[in-house]
């Protein structure tokens, strides 16, 4: 299961003024602690900077990759801050991931030649030229079509992350049920593609978000989520996913699950 640790993203309130004033310290304890606690990929969000963005994201994986040694999750609506980020990126790090490229002409046209010159791994965003589809069927379709372009356009099945869209099941009470359905379909259409989630956007509105957002996790895992863009300093939903990759027989002789007792993970839950 690749975890991306999703907590430095500016839309959070503590996190905005600590890249406004470049506060090295803040930004490296979040980075550590992250990692810590289990993140594969510490994604680096400055997206709700109306002013100075790409310089603010550049800054942001600079420090994040001396703070870490996993690679990062660079997530921007703008092209240009994507390619200044990338371009300070530590490749010996591992190969970094773009969030997202989608299948919208302008989107897809932009960020495809970033993918193929830094050798990135993909966030596949499943929206096209016709926006944001709630049906979970046209959804799918969009799905297939973006995996087959970019696999046509040079992009190995291995580095593709297909993200389905997650939406509020407080808008919608199917939307819980169709999430599960897409990521199964997604996966038996294009076996070794992976499926990626924003687990967290399930539970908007709702009070007690962690408890929805700990049980679609475990409910996805089993229908062939194999990455999640989560908080993964929430420690019962990172024990729930150790558990649960042992339970599915990803953990071989459960030595992952094991070795997170011995080093006092499950502790306080």
């Amino acid at each position: 299961m690749l975890i991306v640790g999703e907590r430095i993203n500016t839309s959070r309130k503590a996190i905005e003024p600590a890249v406004r004033d470049r506060d090295v310290e803040f930004v490296t304890k979040l980075a550590n602690d992250q990692v810590d606690a289990g993140a594969s990929y510490v994604d680096c969000n400055a997206g709700t900077l109306r002013e100075g963005e790409p310089e603010a994201l550049e800054w942001l994986v600079k420090t994040v990759q001396e703070a870490v040694s996993v690679p990062v999750c660079i997530d921007s609506p703008s092209s240009a801050a994507i390619a200044r980020a990338l371009a300070v990126c530590d490749m010996a790090r591992g190969k970094p991931m773009i969030n997202s490229i989608t299948a919208e002409s302008e989107r897809f046209q932009q960020i495809l030649p970033l993918a193929k010159e830094y050798q990135t791994k993909l966030v596949a965003l499943c929206m096209d030229d016709t926006g944001i589809q709630q049906a979970a069927d046209k959804r799918f379709v969009v799905a297939k079509d973006l995996v087959n372009r970019l696999t046509d356009g040079g992009i190995a099945l291995d580095d593709v992350y297909v993200d389905p869209l997650t939406f509020p099941i407080g808008t919608g009470s199917e939307f819980g049920v169709a999430m599960l359905e897409i990521i199964q379909s997604i996966k038996n259409e294009f076996p070794g593609v992976h499926v990626i989630a924003g687990i967290s956007n399930i539970s908007q509105g709702l009070p007690v978000r962690k408890l929805l957002n700990q049980a679609m996790t475990i409910l996805a895992m089993d229908r062939g989520l194999d990455a999640a863009i989560i908080d993964p300093l929430d420690q019962y939903l990172m024990a729930l996913i150790a558990a649960t990759r042992a339970l599915l027989g990803q953990d071989e002789f459960c030595m992952d699950y094991i070795t997170r007792a011995r080093e006092g993970k499950f502790e306080g839950l």
